[in-house]
């Protein structure tokens, strides 16, 4: 579990652990990290601090991350918001860092895990989020990320499908997480007024959409009453997942909850209306 230190990634290690799953839990702040695994029920639960940037460091955290030799489960919610502002206005190191965080960091988890894996016959949750479906402006590295971590999860899902493994993204919504904090720090001339009110508005009075979906979605996607369901991006808070109907379709419609271009050649909105 990648990110498990603070915001989405924590919610999901709690319900995950609540659920009686054994977790490594991995993220840069190792006081939070062990904070967290001391506090969690069941187990055993280890705390594992590294950057999912760096590869070496992966490598080096193999034998933690899997002492039973296999893994049921990778979820990776490891993710950085920056830069922010108007293209031009920050340096292109900071758009390369959070490519290097949000995209290679979510391969590592995967490539490193491969091997335990296989052994489990497990299941892979990414995350998508803001701009991987539709435009977020002044938000180019977090949103071309996103993105780029969508259509990654789509291919992942159909090499690894011939060895049962599932790879499935969770598009979160508008969660209220520390990284807002980095939003208002920006100010409105960065962010650009609209959004940077409604961030305002979710930090001051909690109204941003719920979590506990988020970690619903998340489980379910971990467990075996899955089965059948990958290579899908899937909303937390709008698609109807909760619903046998939809689920029958996410296992049924291999254009369901995926990137398409429409073009009304390969695929269009007509065609698709009424499935």
């Amino acid at each position: 579990m990648t990110g498990a230190s603070k915001g989405i990634g924590r919610g999901v290690a709690v319900t995950l652990a609540d659920q009686g799953a054994s977790l490594v839990l991995i993220a840069r702040d190792f006081e939070a990290l062990e904070s967290l695994a001391s506090g969690l029920p069941g187990g055993p639960h280890d705390a594992v601090a590294f950057d999912v940037a760096n590869e070496e460091a992966w490598l080096r955290a193999r034998p933690a991350i899997a002492p039973a030799g296999h893994v049921e489960g990778v979820v990776t919610a490891a993710a950085i918001i920056g830069p922010i502002g108007p293209v031009g206005s920050w340096r292109v190191a900071e758009f390369r860092r959070t490519i290097d965080v949000n995209v290679t960091g979510t391969l590592l988890a995967v490539t490193t895990c491969l091997e335990y894996l296989r052994r489990g016959g497990g299941s892979v949750v990414t995350f998508s989020g803001g701009g991987a479906t539709t435009p977020f402006p002044r938000f180019d590295g977090y949103a071309a990320s996103k993105a780029a971590v969508a259509r990654m999860t789509e291919n992942l899902a159909v090499e690894l499908a011939e060895e049962g493994i599932r790879v499935n993204a969770v598009a979160p919504g508008f969660i209220v997480t520390p990284m807002h904090s980095q939003i208002l720090a920006a100010g409105p001339e960065a962010v650009g007024a609209d959004f940077f009110a409604r961030t305002r508005q979710a930090e001051d009075r909690g109204v941003g959409d719920p979590p506990e979906l988020v970690y619903e979605l998340v489980t379910y996607l971990l467990s075996a009453e899955s089965a059948g369901i990958t290579g899908r991006v899937i909303s937390a808070q709008w698609d109807p997942w909760k619903q046998e109907a939809f689920r029958a379709r996410l296992r049924a419609d291999h254009s369901l909850a995926t990137l398409r271009r429409i073009d009304d050649q390969f695929f269009s909105a007509a065609e698709t209306k009424d499935t």
